[in-house]
């Protein structure tokens, strides 16, 4: 969601609540989002309104795409159409006729009246009105965009907060991958130094073969060059800061991006066999695990 030049991405935890008020029914929806991979959505609706789910679910579906959602329906009828009464006509025939058989058998006085037969078993048919489902789905509708309404601005609200976190951190691995780069050419020339300076020290006064040094010195280059991590690691950042500014949902995709600048700094930490590389390695690591923990969160 994108309003002017400002990206509006939506956190996973949010809270809204809906009302709607007709002749017939006051409803509530109240809708609580926390994170989740997937969309996953769990409704607490009366027994005897658990058809609105299917509609219920449509909605939601079509306008949040990540979370994990409860969805709390409350329905109060406010005016209740009268119930249907009838007598149960061929029950109340075979009550009479087993009354007649009874008397006849054993010779015994008396007659059915009104009030022995109207107090005998489902005598009577009571039909109760069954709400309109079109009716009450129409009515349901207003609570529901308003509850989805206040979730989504409060999913924005924390949303907003979490990619403002998230360049900070980003900010900070850029930092440590620019010290990564700055420090790759001196691994080479280190070792060199420090090759040179111990072969003085085991040959004292011979000449040192300066074509084998050299060929030591391209061997440790060429094990230890991370040229291509380090380019990966700079494309992976700056598509990890592309895509804060999408106006979709973001947070699979970041994740993915996180898990790409993982493998990279791994395989440079574990190929420059340099003390001060691997501290920066280790700082780099720390931080993403910092940035892949907010993540979890957006949608």
């Amino acid at each position: 969601m994108q309003k002017g030049n400002q990206t509006l991405a939506l956190s996973m935890t949010g809270y809204g609540r809906g009302t709607a008020v007709t002749a017939e029914y006051n409803i509530t929806i109240d809708i609580k989002s926390i994170n989740h991979r997937y969309l996953d959505l769990y409704f607490k609706l009366p027994r005897s309104y658990l058809f609105l789910e299917e509609k219920l679910r449509r909605v939601i579906s079509g306008k949040v795409a990540r979370g994990k959602l409860e969805v709390a329906v409350n329905i109060e009828r406010l005016a209740t159409p009268e119930a249907k009464v009838e007598f149960n006509r061929p029950l109340v025939a075979a009550y009479l006729s087993a009354c007649k058989e009874m008397k006849n058998s054993y010779q015994l006085q008396g007659e059915v009246d009104l009030q022995s037969l109207i107090s005998l078993p489902d005598v009577f048919i009571i039909t109760q009105p069954e709400a309109d489902q079109e009716r009450l789905e129409q009515a349901l509708l207003p609570a529901l965009e308003e509850a989805l309404k206040m979730m989504t601005l409060m999913r924005q609200a924390e949303g907003s907060r979490l990619i403002s976190d998230l360049k900070q951190k980003l900010a900070v691995l850029k930092d440590y991958c620019n010290s990564l780069t700055a420090a790759a050419p001196l691994v080479v020339t280190d070792y060199q130094e420090k090759l040179t300076k111990r072969l003085q020290e085991l040959t004292g006064e011979l000449e040192i073969d300066s074509g084998r040094l050299a060929m030591e010195v391209a061997i440790f280059a060429d094990r230890c060059d991370i040229s291509e991590e380090l380019t990966r690691l700079e494309s992976h950042l700056q598509q990890f800061e592309t895509t804060l500014d999408l106006n979709e949902p973001i947070g699979r995709k970041l994740d993915f991006l996180v898990q790409e600048l993982n493998r990279e700094v791994n395989t440079i930490g574990s190929k420059a066999n340099d003390l001060q590389i691997t501290q920066i390695v280790i700082d780099f690591k720390t931080e993403l695990e910092k940035l892949r923990e907010q993540i979890q969160n957006l949608e």
